[in-house]
C-alpha cells in the first residue's frame, strides 16, 4: 500500500516524501506529508483562534 498526501500528492517512500505518481496497480492511503501537516494545523489553529475571539486557551484546549 502506498501512502500518498491528500493535499500535495507527493508520494511516501522509504527514503521520504517525494513528488511522484502512484501506479494504477498499487492500493493507496492517503495522508498528510510532515509540510502540508504542518501547514494545515497552522491554519487550523488560527481558524481556532479567530472563532474564539482571540482567547488563545480557549483556541488551543488548554
Amino acid at each position: 500500500m502506498q501512502t500518498v498526501c491528500c493535499v500535495c500528492q507527493k508520494t511516501k517512500s522509504r527514503t521520504g516524501w517525494i513528488q511522484g505518481q502512484s501506479s494504477k496497480e498499487t492500493r493507496v492511503s492517503h495522508g498528510y506529508c510532515p509540510d502540508c501537516f504542518h501547514q494545515t494545523m497552522a491554519r487550523a489553529q488560527d481558524w481556532l483562534l479567530a472563532r474564539s475571539g482571540g482567547n488563545r486557551s480557549l483556541a488551543v484546549g488548554q
